[in-house]
């Protein structure tokens, strides 16, 4: 006898709504290739890189792209239970850069400290806080420090 466990794939729910999240093309995997790379080698061990892993905000089931916990975050049937120290957005093609902004802010609503948004297609880079949305021109910054590049250095990985 075989049973068959059910699962969602690339799917977020998001005020009620079950919403299918677009997969990566080439650029987008790009992006995130580099950021999991640099996270794993610049974060010290009581830090996980999360890729695509559910976030549990309230009654909405978040997937940033590419998110920083700590070692010892709770999670319960897979999703991350407490909000990601860092959660990373990068456009996929059919996105729409007001969605971004709005998962980001449900991020930052529910706990998450700082968001990016990056757009590999028009090079541009935001950061989104509690204090508000601010389009990068040079850096991005998190976690007091421990996480710092130019944004030069993403977009070196387009080519």
């Amino acid at each position: 006898m075989s049973t068959t466990t059910a699962f969602q794939y690339h799917t977020e729910l998001i005020g009620g709504i079950e919403l299918e999240k677009p997969l990566p093309k080439n650029l987008h995997s790009f992006v995130q290739t580099f950021l999991i790379q640099r996270f794993g080698s610049d974060l010290p061990p009581h830090y996980r890189v999360l890729s695509e892993m559910n976030v549990r905000c309230g009654q909405d089931r978040l997937v940033p792209d590419v998110a920083i916990a700590a070692r010892d975050a709770k999670y319960l049937d897979g999703d991350l239970l407490g909000p990601p120290l860092l959660a990373v957005e990068i456009m996929s093609p059919g996105q729409r850069l007001s969605s971004l902004i709005d998962k980001s802010e449900r991020l930052i609503a529910n706990g998450v400290d700082i968001c990016w948004i990056i757009w590999p297609e028009k090079q541009k880079a935001w950061t989104c806080t509690a204090e508000g949305l601010v389009e990068q021109g040079r850096t991005l910054h998190a976690l007091d420090g421990l996480l710092s590049f130019t944004l030069a250095e993403i977009w070196e990985q387009l080519t």
